[in-house]
């Protein structure tokens, strides 16, 4: 199989995947209130998907360890693809709730599984640019759905989740008839069924990998308080609508992938993944700090692509190291990674919430102050994860 093949393939397939979830955005709050739900009912059926998705994706993980990605990734795409489409019909509230649990739980092992699919067709000074072509995939995915998903709500609530279950089913043929499976029959992990930890989730807090764990979660929990704000915080100081917010995420969606489809690959070559991560770190601080005092909406525009460029920098590169230090299965590292994202995103909004509603500026004062930490604190641990990979290479 062409390495440029399984890179297109699984490109259209996390695009399609992610414009799919970013339909559901606009209309998601409408439909919950035309059910008879409120805000509190739109906040914990948001977080129960996540929430499945921090439980569920180590052991979809693992599982693409013991028997392969392709049958993983299949399962997932089509519990995706499936959910949706029963969301669309849901006519109670109760029923959103079990159908977004059950959804969360099996659209889980797409994305591990797909990432651990690119660290296997790649080799290792590639693998952050393979890295990178996914996270540009679920960005742009995540510009062009919610602008699709506003313009299908026009016509009914539910026609944005038929969308997007339909885009996700699509994908079915193509993945089953062109991606074969990645993992060597040699390089599967059959454990035996006595294993004593079955949940692999319970030991993250003891696993070798467990810094990058936790910078994973800083990443994303910086990325839920900044998002989950920013509306509320452009709208205080600069009088932002609907308008100016969806022309600033567009081009900071185009910006992350431009750095992560086009650039990512001559940076790793000329930085290397432990320096880049480094730099993120401190572009991300600096931006989110930065964009509290900005004096105008141009520097608001500028601050805001700074800490995009980090942020952007910094995903692929923790899941290049993820991948290539993992001390078992890449998938079951690469689930226990994604788990920690998702508690990140669980966790972002609720804080920022609560500090934004004590100051407005708190939310990027508390995130600024936990990535120069974590920076802090990992620092060596980094540098060590550096001299591994000059070792291996």
């Amino acid at each position: 199989m062409k390495e440029g093949r399984a890179t297109i393939i699984l490109f259209i397939t996390l695009f399609l995947v992610m414009a799919g979830f970013g339909v559901i955005l606009p209309t998601l709050p409408y439909l919950v209130i035309h059910m008879g739900g409120n805000s509190v009912s739109l906040g914990f059926l948001t977080a129960s998907y996540s929430l499945l998705q921090f439980f569920f994706a180590p052991l979809w993980g693992r599982w693409s360890d013991r028997i392969g990605r392709r049958p993983v990734l299949l399962i997932g795409l089509s519990g995706y693809g499936v959910t949706f489409i029963l969301f669309g019909l849901a006519s109670q509230l109760w029923m959103l709730f079990g159908i977004r649990l059950l959804s969360g739980m099996i659209s889980s092992a797409t994305l591990p599984t797909a990432m651990a699919y690119m660290a296997d067709i790649t080799p290792a000074e590639k693998r952050a640019r393979g890295m990178g072509m996914m996270g540009a995939a679920m960005g742009l995915g995540m510009i062009v759905g919610p602008a699709l998903g506003g313009w299908l709500g026009h016509y009914g609530f539910s026609i944005p989740f038929f969308v997007a279950g339909a885009m996700a089913l699509m994908t079915m043929p193509f993945a089953f008839a062109l991606l074969p499976e990645s993992l060597k029959e040699e390089n599967r992990r059959i454990e035996a069924a006595t294993d004593p930890n079955p949940w692999p989730l319970l030991r993250a807090f003891r696993h070798p990998q467990r810094w990058l764990f936790g910078l994973t979660f800083i990443i994303s929990f910086t990325m839920a308080l900044f998002e989950g704000t920013f509306a509320l915080f452009s709208y205080e100081r600069f009088q932002f609508g609907t308008r100016e917010m969806g022309f600033l995420f567009a081009a900071l969606g185009f910006l992350a992938v431009l750095i992560q489809a086009g650039l990512m690959g001559k940076l790793v070559k000329r930085f290397g993944n432990v320096r880049l991560i480094i730099g993120g770190l401190i572009l991300s601080a600096c931006g989110l700090t930065l964009t509290l005092f900005a004096p105008a909406v141009l520097w608001l525009f500028l601050f805001t692509a700074l800490y995009s460029m980090g942020s952007s920098i910094l995903r692929p590169n923790v899941s290049t190291l993820v991948s290539q230090t993992a001390p078992e299965g890449q998938g079951l590292s690469l689930g226990i990674m994604q788990s920690f994202d998702s508690l990140g995103r669980i966790m972002g909004p609720i804080v920022g919430g609560a500090l934004y509603h004590l100051w407005f500026g708190l939310p990027y004062l508390a995130g600024a102050l936990s990535v120069a930490v974590t920076l802090l604190v990992a620092w060596k641990r980094l540098r060590g994860y550096g001299r591994l990979l000059e070792e291996q290479s």
